[in-house]
């Protein structure tokens, strides 16, 4: 009886450590496909994001292009700066500013330049005044050159979109007047879909970009761009290397992921990268990094790849 009773009581251990395993293995099953449906989820996420600060930076390059032209071929405008009168230009252009920033929501600045490419006029500071630009600012050269306006995102002293157009009598050229807007209005828009914008530049601009240099930095390589973000994301993000981004992809980490694709100016050149982050909608198992195949170069010279 005694060896019937211990026959049972393997059998029934043996059951028990089958049940078990078949439980747990049932159980990692379930959690590894929940986890790759997330892990798609996210990244199909991440793509239509991606898409949508795409067609913004679109938007935004076309409306800076607009305002510029606009500025170039105002007949005040004109008058003012042909007769030499900066006070006249300055006074001009904050009015011009303040009503279509009140109109439209976007906040943008100007620069006029001179016939030699120095600054003639900054709508944020009158007293600055006959700082030569043309051995940093390519755009500006270009465009003397071809007498044609131009739009792309540029390093300066710092990083944004400049919209240039030049100011020409007669068909000659005497100087040209440039709208710039940063990505505030691109970070508004994405925050209001549940994502953090990062924009990141690489360090070697440094020398140009002088008005960054206190700025956060993102490994070895990159510098953040802009001052607002989700301070949690950009931890997150601080954890990941950023050493062999390619042109379009993403990043992911257990709390975290980031979708990316690089910025260039007008001449191909890569400058840094426009990066959004989001929290995952639940833990994933290890960090990763996904690249998307080349994409085309959109109209407006940010190259999307």
């Amino acid at each position: 009886m005694r060896i019937l009773d211990f026959i049972t009581a393997k059998i029934n251990q043996i059951i028990l450590i089958f049940t078990l395993m078949v439980l747990g293995i049932a159980f990692y099953f379930v959690y590894s496909l929940n986890l790759s449906y997330a892990e798609k989820e996210t990244i199909q996420s991440l793509d239509t994001t991606l898409l949508l600060a795409r067609n913004l930076l679109e938007e935004e390059e076309q409306h800076a292009l607009s305002l510029s032209l606009l500025l170039s071929q105002n007949k005040s405008f004109l008058e003012t700066f042909l007769a030499h009168d900066r006070k006249a230009s300055f006074s001009m252009i904050r009015q011009k500013i303040k009503s279509l920033e009140k109109l439209q929501g976007y906040h943008y600045e100007v620069q006029v330049h001179d016939k030699d490419l120095r600054t003639y006029l900054r709508s944020w500071d009158f007293n600055i005044t006959g700082v030569p630009l043309a051995s940093f600012r390519k755009g500006l050269v270009m465009v003397k050159a071809q007498k044609k306006p131009l739009v792309s995102i540029e390093v300066g002293k710092r990083l944004n979109i400049k919209a240039i157009s030049p100011i020409l009598k007669e068909g000659v050229f005497q100087g040209s007047i440039e709208v710039i807007e940063d990505f505030s209005h691109l970070r508004k828009k994405l925050a209001e879909q549940g994502y953090t914008l990062f924009v990141l530049l690489n360090k070697k601009y440094l020398p140009i970009a002088t008005s960054l240099k206190n700025h956060s930095k993102l490994s070895d390589r990159y510098l953040l761009v802009n001052t607002v973000y989700d301070q949690e994301c950009f931890s997150a993000l601080t954890n990941i290397s950023l050493d062999n981004l390619g042109s379009y992809g993403y990043l992911t980490q257990e709390k975290f992921s980031f979708g990316y694709f690089s910025i260039q100016n007008f001449e191909n050149e890569k400058l840094g990268y426009i990066l959004v982050g989001t929290k995952n909608s639940m833990p994933l198992s290890k960090q990763a990094y996904h690249e998307n195949e080349m994409r085309e170069q959109n109209s407006s010279g940010v190259i999307i790849r």
